[in-house]
């Protein structure tokens, strides 16, 4: 049982992993992962298709590339990329090497290039903000994430989920100064303690807290690290669904003929006949 810091009479409890976080039915386990080597081959079955993987720097990596011409082929390219970058997933791209053995297992065609690569958990992230259904991490009542940030001074609170429902919503508590923040404020919030060092803010901006903002824990348990991505993934695009195309108009209905254009440039030749008769009537009388 690990309890939140968040102050206060009423400590926060995680329960443990097996009640709380049940495990995702969209992905089937593998067996013998341990045992892979560098640049070993796999297979893991995401939604019911296989998709081809690769063991690089000791993670099991999947075939960005594969994964968007099977699983994802409805979506264009940049709905995907500009997903993939709301929910923080980086691609490492393979070697040469790598790149020859994902063509020979056909994952990649032989034309192509260069492949990204992502880990089976950003893999499953990507394809259940696509396919699944987006919905809030089950989280105990009352429960907070121990946060902090190391811009200026630093500082340190707490993260509460259940106030976080706007992309301003003030759902963080300092833990110095017991004031609540939003998310993209909270970055630009220290407090200079007697063991604090100042660290010039890397670029820091109301748009990069996802990237500043960590958890306390350095070595958090996996349920947490993947709630805790799917919190950050809330109001920046990790959910949003495309939206269904506009219905096309109804046709016009057809027009009456005397509406018709050429209906009406007869009906003014007409009307231009008789003027011009009844002005030559007119010249002939003055004439006589």
């Amino acid at each position: 049982m690990a309890t939140s810091p968040l102050p206060g009479p009423t400590d926060i409890l995680l329960p443990s992993p097996s009640s709380a976080y049940p495990p995702d039915p969209m992905s089937q386990p593998r067996a013998g992962h341990a045992a892979m080597k560098p640049n070993q081959v796999g297979q893991v079955i995401l939604y019911g298709i296989p998709i081809v993987s690769l063991v690089i720097d000791g993670q099991e990596r999947l075939c960005l590339a594969q994964i968007s011409n099977t699983l994802l082929k409805n979506f264009s390219y940049n709905e995907i990329h500009n997903r993939r970058v709301a929910l923080g997933i980086t691609c490492v791209q393979c070697t040469p090497v790598q790149l020859e053995i994902l063509r020979r297992a056909g994952a990649m065609p032989i034309s192509s290039r260069r492949c990204g690569m992502i880990t089976k958990r950003e893999a499953e992230r990507l394809c259940k903000s696509f396919l699944g259904e987006n919905r809030p991490p089950k989280l105990p009542d009352n429960f907070a994430f121990d946060v902090s940030h190391e811009c200026a001074w630093g500082c340190r609170g707490s993260f509460i989920p259940a106030r976080y429902n706007s992309s301003r919503a003030k759902c963080i508590k300092c833990s110095y100064c017991s004031m609540y923040f939003s998310p993209n404020k909270f970055i630009f919030h220290s407090h200079r303690t007697p063991d604090a060092k100042y660290t010039q803010p890397d670029a820091a901006n109301f748009n990069s807290w996802r990237r500043h903002l960590k958890l306390t824990d350095k070595s958090p348990q996996d349920e947490l690290v993947f709630a805790w991505e799917d919190v950050k993934a809330m109001f920046n695009g990790g959910s949003r669904k495309r939206a269904l195309p506009p219905a096309p108009p109804a046709p016009a209905a057809a027009a009456p003929a005397a509406c018709h254009p050429l209906g009406s440039i007869r009906t003014r030749s007409i009307i231009f006949s008789s003027q011009i008769q009844s002005l030559q009537g007119e010249t002939s009388g003055e004439i006589q």
